[in-house]
């Protein structure tokens, strides 16, 4: 089977389609991984302004936690 220009045309134009919702998809997710990514980093600057050098390591190291903890870290805490 065999398909005629015109078929081709309407090919290329869904491959083309596909093919750009999918580049404009990807950038729409990096920009908000990028924004989620800032505005946790500023949430985190706000709420742990003084810490230590000593406190940041514990920090990454998950030993340490700053700003809120959730109701349900709370009760795991507390039975700890």
């Amino acid at each position: 089977m065999r398909l005629s220009k015109i078929e081709w045309v309407w090919v290329a134009v869904a491959a083309g389609s596909i093919a750009c919702f999918g580049s404009w998809l990807q950038g729409e997710m990096n920009r908000a991984a990028l924004e989620r990514t800032q505005r946790e980093a500023q949430d985190m600057r706000g709420t742990c302004a003084g810490m230590s050098a000593q406190d940041a390591q514990m920090m990454d190291k998950g030993a340490l936690w700053c700003g809120e903890v959730g109701a349900g870290r709370a009760d795991s805490l507390a039975k700890e």
